[in-house]
């Protein structure tokens, strides 16, 4: 009987000591689980957020917006104060915003005053060429697609008719697509544009300038009459029919992407002049190829030659294959040390938290210098989504 006592007492201390270090086992297991989770808010300096325009009409939405930031362990905001060719601060160059009409309110400057020693970087997000998308006329006549339709891009080599347009997109929305765009390869619009930046850099004290819509609408645009003329001026062809090979002159294509890629490099020198230290990014399509050809934006150029501090892909896919395959072009196509000067844009109104989370550790495997959602607007309507998402940035 002893003997079967002290061999049931030695058998139960082996098991117990078995099952101790499995359980230890798992728990190291179940750490480096949820440590590998967080990994990515570890490895990320940049932790941006586009807030959109319309949560930034009155203070008590900026407090709250303010206030969502700092608690979600965001450093980086970018924040629409131009978003149909309006402001949302004070000019005297560009059509102050309906939605801010009948008082005098400056969003921008109550964020920068608010901000001040928070440690959140406060990024003006600016749409540069997108200007209209209502089928409804702007509300003030001094707006610029009013002002100046001849500034207006088109895919057809004429003059845009802006109230035949407005006709149109009353009967068919997608009609125009996403609506009106100022034509890069307009001189006078490239001047514009140039002095809207000048104002804002001379009016207040930026973290940073965040280039949006810094495109054109899509393949086949690029067609206004003035910035054709231009064109023809130094080439013998004309786009889509056959032409002579011309040494050092550029294709109809090549043409397109200088004017952004000049418009740029020259907002970026000016940038620079007025604020060294102000982080110059733009919002860029996620393929590098489809970005150049379709959009011309050659937002690599722009990386490799210092227009740009930051380029923000905005590689939205909810798909993890489309997500996964425009970073491996990326890596492919971006010298090593331009990588860190990438800000991975995630989109988390097309997708749930638990997509976007993995999409989040996806891009800590590499070494891109940060993470920018897309957008604040999802998770002030739905605070859970948030919760969720801050599991990914501690």
């Amino acid at each position: 009987m002893k003997i079967n006592k002290i061999y049931n007492l030695i058998k139960y201390t082996i098991i117990k000591s078995y099952v101790h270090k499995q359980v230890r086992r798992a728990t190291l297991v179940a750490l480096l689980f949820f440590s590998n989770l967080n990994l990515s808010a570890e490895s990320f300096s940049v932790r941006a957020i586009w807030v959109v325009r319309d949560y930034i009409i009155t203070k008590a939405q900026i407090d709250k917006m303010l206030k969502f930031a700092l608690e979600n362990n965001y450093n980086h905001i970018f924040v629409q104060i131009r978003g149909r060719g309006d402001a949302y601060y004070e000019s005297k160059l560009v059509s102050r915003t309906h939605l801010l009409e009948g008082n005098s309110f400056d969003p921008l400057k109550y964020i920068l005053n608010k901000t001040k020693g928070s440690g959140l970087k406060i990024h003006a997000w600016i749409n540069v060429y997108y200007i209209w998308s209502s089928p409804q006329k702007p509300i003030n006549n001094n707006h610029v697609l009013l002002n100046h339709p001849d500034w207006l891009d088109n895919n057809s080599p004429d003059q845009m008719n802006v109230r035949v347009m407005l006709d149109k997109m009353r009967k068919d929305r997608k009609i125009n697509g996403e609506g009106f765009y100022l034509a890069p390869t307009h001189p006078e619009v490239d001047a514009h544009l140039q002095n809207v930046i000048t104002e804002i850099l001379q009016n207040y004290r930026l973290d940073g300038i965040h280039f949006d819509y810094i495109r054109y609408h899509n393949t086949g645009w690029g067609m206004n009459p003035t910035g054709l003329k231009f064109f023809l001026n130094h080439s013998n062809s004309m786009p889509g029919l056959p032409s002579l090979s011309i040494q050092d002159k550029p294709s109809f294509s090549e043409y397109k992407r200088q004017a952004i890629t000049n418009f740029i490099k020259n907002a970026s020198t000016r940038i620079k002049a007025y604020q060294p230290n102000c982080i110059v990014s733009a919002a860029v399509k996620p393929n590098i190829n489809n970005a150049k050809n379709n959009f011309g934006q050659e937002w690599d150029f722009w990386l490799q030659n210092s227009y740009i501090d930051w380029a923000v892909p905005m590689n939205y896919s909810g798909k993890s294959s489309i997500f996964e395959k425009n970073i491996e072009i990326i890596i492919n196509n971006i010298p090593k040390h331009y990588i860190n000067q990438i800000i991975m844009g995630i989109g988390a109104y097309n997708q749930d938290f638990n997509s976007a989370g993995k999409k989040i550790s996806t891009t800590s495997e590499y070494n891109f210098g940060g993470i920018s959602i897309f957008s604040y607007t999802v998770f002030d309507k739905n605070p859970n989504y948030a919760k969720q998402i801050f599991n990914h940035l501690r």
